[in-house]
C-alpha cells in the first residue's frame, strides 16, 4: 500500500508539461517542421558519405530518448523564431550555449522567467556583435521574437502553459492551440477540447462543413482551419 502511494503522490505531483510524450514526427507534425529537423536539435544527425562523414551535434536535450515533452516543443518553436530571420544553425547553437552559461541550472534556457526578463537581450545582443545586425535588424529580429512569444500562455514562473503554433495563425487570430492538459497533448481547437485531427478525418470521410460546425457547436471557420492544419494525406496513385 505504501508503494501503490507514494506512486501516486509521485504522479500527482509530476509536471505533464515535462512528461515525454511525442515523437519527431508528431512535433514536427505539429510545428510544421521535417522530421528530419525536429530530430537534428534534439539527437543530432550526420551527413556525407565514406570516408567523409560529418556529425552534426544537437542543439536541445530531449525528455527522453526518441521522444519530446511539451516544454520541448515550445523550446522548439522559439527557435522556429529565430530561424524566420535566417539565421545560421551554427549560430542558433552559439545562441543556446550562450544562455547556457548564463543560466547552467536551467534545463530549458530557451523557455521560463530567465529567458523572458534577460535571455531574449542576450540573443538579441550577441546576434548584434556576431552577425553585425545594424541596430533596424536587430529591432526586426526582436519585434519576430516577440511576435512567436505572444502566441504562447505562461504561468507564474513564465513557463509556457499552451501556446499557438504559427501555422495556426491566420491574419493574427489564432484557432488551433497545443495545450498538455487537453487530448493528450494533441492539437486542439482554442476554446475547445476537440483535436483538430479528429475534425480533419471526419471530413475526410465524407463529412460536410457545415455538419460538422453543427455537431461539435463552433464556427465553420474553426472547422476549416482545423482542416487546414491537418490536410488529408494524397493517396498513392
Amino acid at each position: 500500500m505504501t508503494a501503490i502511494y507514494e506512486t501516486s503522490q509521485f504522479i500527482r505531483h509530476l509536471d505533464s508539461r515535462q512528461m515525454p510524450r511525442y515523437t519527431f514526427g508528431e512535433a514536427g507534425r505539429y510545428l510544421g517542421l521535417p522530421e528530419s529537423t525536429i530530430r537534428s536539435w534534439f539527437e543530432g544527425t550526420t551527413w556525407g558519405s565514406q570516408p567523409n562523414i560529418h556529425y552534426f551535434k544537437p542543439i536541445l536535450a530531449p525528455a527522453a530518448p526518441h521522444l519530446l515533452s511539451f516544454f520541448d516543443i515550445a523550446s522548439a518553436h522559439v527557435l522556429m523564431a529565430l530561424q524566420q530571420k535566417d539565421i545560421h544553425t551554427k549560430h542558433l547553437r552559439f545562441f543556446i550555449r550562450e544562455l547556457e552559461k548564463e543560466y547552467p541550472d536551467d534545463r530549458y534556457p530557451l523557455l521560463g522567467r530567465n529567458f523572458y526578463l534577460i535571455g531574449k537581450q542576450i540573443l538579441i545582443k550577441r546576434a548584434g556583435k556576431r552577425l553585425n545586425f545594424s541596430k533596424s535588424r536587430q529591432f526586426e529580429l526582436r519585434a519576430v521574437i516577440e511576435r512567436f512569444l505572444s502566441r504562447v500562455e505562461l504561468d507564474r514562473s513564465k513557463m509556457p502553459i499552451r501556446f499557438s503554433p504559427i501555422r495556426s495563425v491566420v491574419r493574427g487570430r489564432s484557432f488551433i492551440i497545443i495545450d498538455p492538459s487537453l487530448s493528450v497533448g494533441r492539437p486542439v481547437i482554442k476554446g475547445t477540447g476537440i483535436a483538430a485531427e479528429v475534425i480533419s478525418k471526419r471530413k475526410a470521410s465524407g463529412e460536410s462543413i457545415a455538419s460538422l460546425a453543427k455537431d461539435y457547436r463552433i464556427s465553420r471557420r474553426a472547422i476549416e482551419e482545423a482542416i487546414k492544419y491537418f490536410p488529408e494525406a494524397k493517396k498513392a496513385a
